[in-house]
């Protein structure tokens, strides 16, 4: 890119900038290197109205070069006037703050602005308590971080424009946190006009389409930690819809947490023109799948079979992945394997628990011989599929861990072990969920309440520690918490995985 950026876009890992360069990054739990979907669209808008982009993924620039230095990189783009950087899931709380801290010793004249959900759902928080944060934008950020950013940058550096009509922005003035409206929300025909495709702004845009594949494919990252040769696996998520129709206890994303953030009731879908037009424009970039973020069954039927009678009309064949919200109406599994290139296609289910009645508990509204029914269609048409459980949801005690491994070792008895993957972890609460709301509904005591509480948590959790698969830092516990030991249920999960481990896999190591 040869135009000097005017704007520097970072993705943050989950550990804090400094402690790559220790020894200590040996241990690292996961970086979380996804950038969400919604940051393309972001940067594009930009670009296209006369305010060029620079951005890296922090993490993945780590991974290909160990001495990579953001200090120095931020140096060399020391005229950028604004530092945008993504805080949408929690797991980044502390390490974007870390970035959001660099930025501003490296370039103390420069705008720091972040976005996303976790920090929509903090906004006050953040501008009151860390300084070197200067702008959040809440909910939906397409047209408001225009409209801020061309203020910014119409004024000299450093000087404060009247940003009272930018809408969903909060920012610091005169030493008071000022929140304007929240009036922008995106409708269906806004996502037609917005680019969520090119990375043409973005530093290593052609190895970041491999890393987006291998946070699907388990299989095919575990070969790229034993040094294959895995350049020709190239994936992306793309958003389907935003919003979401569920109240699934653990989840920031549910539909209440959205309404709370953006103002937004139940979903708001995409096109299935804009969609198509998205998956031809990716297969220009030789993309072999596409991971859909909302769960098209759940979008309707109307929605899925136009969707894949589309793909079919056009000729469009590319791997497919969807994650059932709930489990797949009559009909899905096989427009799906009519639409899908199968050689890099897959489906995801989430019982969470071998318990019914924790499955109901925590969003899930079928029973045991509902979910076989659903897995013997998958099966029938050899679709390769990923089962998630859960270790410790609201009601998974010792009791209900017997049955979740009941469970599990009928799903590895049925289906062939080549086209399955068997999951098991911690859930942390999240922010704005069902349970951090309603802590009673759901018999759990929660702990975490501030941006602190998440701040703090992240800051604890950068390594792999053995509280990861015993239950510490995850924010709640049941009431009373001495009804069940969370490291008992993980031990007794891995020793059913042992000697399976290739398809059943043992708790994670990692947060």
């Amino acid at each position: 890119m040869d135009e000097a950026p005017v704007a520097l876009y970072i993705h943050p890992a989950k550990q804090a900038v400094d402690l790559y360069d220790t020894p200590a990054r040996y241990k690292f739990g996961r970086p979380y290197g996804l950038i969400p979907m919604g940051v393309p669209a972001l940067m594009n808008l930009l670009c296209d109205n006369g305010i060029p982009v620079r951005g890296i993924n922090f993490p993945l620039e780590k991974k290909l070069n160990g001495e990579f230095n953001l200090r120095q990189w931020l140096y060399a783009h020391r005229e950028a006037r604004l530092v945008l950087i993504d805080l949408h899931w929690y797991e980044h709380c502390y390490g974007a703050i870390s970035v959001a801290q660099v930025a501003k010793e490296v370039i103390p004249d420069a705008w720091v602005i972040l976005g996303g959900l976790t920090s929509s759902a903090f906004a006050g928080e953040i501008i009151r308590d860390f300084p070197m944060v200067d702008f959040v934008i809440r909910g939906d950020a397409e047209r408001p971080l225009l409209a801020l950013a061309q203020a910014l940058v119409r004024e000299a550096r450093g000087v404060m424009p009247d940003l009272s009509t930018v809408p969903n922005l909060t920012y610091r003035l005169n030493g008071r946190v000022v929140e304007n409206p929240r009036t922008y929300c995106a409708k269906p025909e806004d996502f037609a006009e917005f680019n969520f495709v090119d990375l043409d702004w973005m530093d290593h845009a052609d190895e970041y389409f491999v890393h987006e594949y291998l946070v699907i494919d388990m299989e095919l990252a575990r070969q790229a930690q034993e040094g294959m040769d895995i350049s020709k696996y190239r994936g992306r998520w793309i958003t389907t819809a935003r919003g979401c129709d569920f109240e699934c206890s653990y989840c920031g994303g549910a539909r209440s947490a959205h309404k709370a953030i953006a103002g937004r009731e139940g979903i708001v879908p995409v096109p299935v023109e804009t969609v198509v037009n998205e998956i031809k424009h990716l297969i220009e970039h030789r993309v072999i799948q596409v991971c859909f973020s909302y769960d098209l069954a759940a979008m309707g039927e109307h929605y899925w079979k136009t969707l894949f009678r589309t793909l079919r009309k056009e000729q469009i064949k590319i791997g497919l992945y969807n994650e059932f919200f709930q489990l797949p109406p009559p009909g899905f599994i096989k427009e799906f394997v009519r639409a899908a290139d199968m050689q890099h296609s897959s489906v995801a289910l989430n019982p969470y628990s071998g318990s019914e009645r924790v499955r109901r508990l925590n969003g899930k509204r079928y029973n045991d011989a509902q979910f076989f029914n659903a897995l013997d269609e998958v099966n029938l048409y050899n679709v390769p599929i990923i089962v998630y459980f859960s270790l410790n949801l609201p009601g998974e005690d010792e009791e209900a861990i017997r049955q979740t491994i009941s469970l599990a070792q009928s799903v590895y008895d049925m289906y062939p072990h080549s086209k399955l993957k068997i999951l098991n972890s911690c859930h942390t609460v999240e922010p704005l969920s069902p349970m951090t709301q309603h802590p009673g509904r759901y018999g759990v005591d929660v702990q975490w309440r501030t941006f602190h509480d998440w701040y703090e948590y992240c800051r604890n959790t950068q390594l792999q520690l053995p509280g990861a698969r015993t239950g510490e830092w995850r924010g709640f516990d049941l009431l009373p918490p001495a009804t069940r030991s969370v490291e008992a249920m993980a031990n007794a999960w891995d020793a059913a995985a042992d000697g399976h481990e290739a398809t059943w896999w043992p708790i994670p190591p990692s947060w």
